[in-house]
């Protein structure tokens, strides 16, 4: 029989009683996935949900993903401050086959309007692995993977869409280690074949799950989903972990009053403008007429 210390076996029955609180957890779940904030730190902290999610979203076969590091973790429960608002997830993957990549997640709720600039900001960055002197052969595969809670371009809804650099007369595909990906969650509906086939579409009904119940629905029978549902579980029970989450919904939710206002501004100036265009294009007619008026009274003197 194994013998296990008493810090282990502290753990394990730690463990053990956060499942069976988790197995008897009902109502409204406090800080869902779709805050950034949560979905990180339950993405940082279970590696085997962390392997599924990326293999789901790549459409790749059980096992191709061997193991991730994450690049930028943070202090589960640590303040973050205005200043730290990317909340993306930098992961180092590797392979079966031995090959490497570099992924960039991030969870998006808000509409920042600019999501195709910032996206291929990120992407740039994230492409230069290349020590001096390496081949430019050895270059990593990297993807830029935007998972949002909105419809990037509503004349144009997809579930999840892959964009390549290609050529525009042809569609030859200029280079495959380049692509951004955008998953949007109100369009799970959308999925494909493929895309239930790796499971994608459960873990984006995962994280717009509101209810414990829910969520144990979703991941049953799936033991990386219900490993990720039983992190969020242990998120929530943390309570420096709740409030940062929290603080975070916070910031978003000012934010997005703020960017409403400063629309509403906006149009308000625009209508403004137009109006005083309006007017001065009435004045220029009236100016004609007057003109008009003058040099036919001028004419009978």
């Amino acid at each position: 029989m194994k013998n296990t210390s008493i810090d282990e076996q502290s753990v394990n029955h730690a463990a053990g009683m956060a499942q069976y609180r988790f197995a008897s957890a009902t109502g409204l779940i406090p800080c869902r996935m779709i805050n950034d904030y949560i979905f990180r730190i339950v993405l940082q902290t279970n590696e085997e949900a962390l392997k599924n999610l990326i293999g789901a979203i790549l459409h790749l076969e059980e096992g191709t993903v061997t193991s991730v590091t994450v690049m930028n973790p943070i202090d589960p429960g640590k303040s973050v401050t205005d200043k730290e608002i990317r909340m993306d997830l930098r992961v180092d993957v590797r392979m079966e086959t031995g090959k490497r990549s570099t992924l960039n997640i991030e969870m998006q709720v808000r509409n920042p309007g600019n999501w195709p600039d910032r996206s291929m900001i990120y992407l740039a960055r994230e492409s230069d692995t290349l020590e001096h002197g390496d081949d430019y052969q050895l270059a990593r595969p990297v993807y830029q993977i935007g998972i949002m809670d909105y419809t990037q371009f509503p004349e144009e809804p997809e579930f999840c869409a892959t964009y390549h650099m290609r050529n525009d007369r042809s569609g030859t595909l200029y280079n495959d280690k380049f692509a951004i990906i955008v998953l949007s969650l109100e369009q799970i509906e959308r999925a494909t074949e493929d895309d239930r086939r790796y499971g994608l579409d459960r873990w984006a009904k995962l994280f717009k799950a509101n209810t414990w119940e829910e969520l144990k629905m979703i991941t049953e029978g799936n033991n990386a989903l219900a490993s990720a549902a039983e992190s969020l579980y242990l998120s929530n029970e943390d309570y420096n972990v709740r409030k940062v989450a929290r603080e975070r919904e916070d910031f978003l939710r000012e934010q997005a009053y703020k960017d409403r206002l400063i629309e509403t501004q906006r149009l308000e100036l625009e209508q403004n403008k137009q109006e005083l265009e309006k007017k001065d294009k009435e004045l220029d007619q009236k100016d004609k007429e007057i003109a008009q008026l003058k040099a036919q009274l001028a004419a009978k003197a």
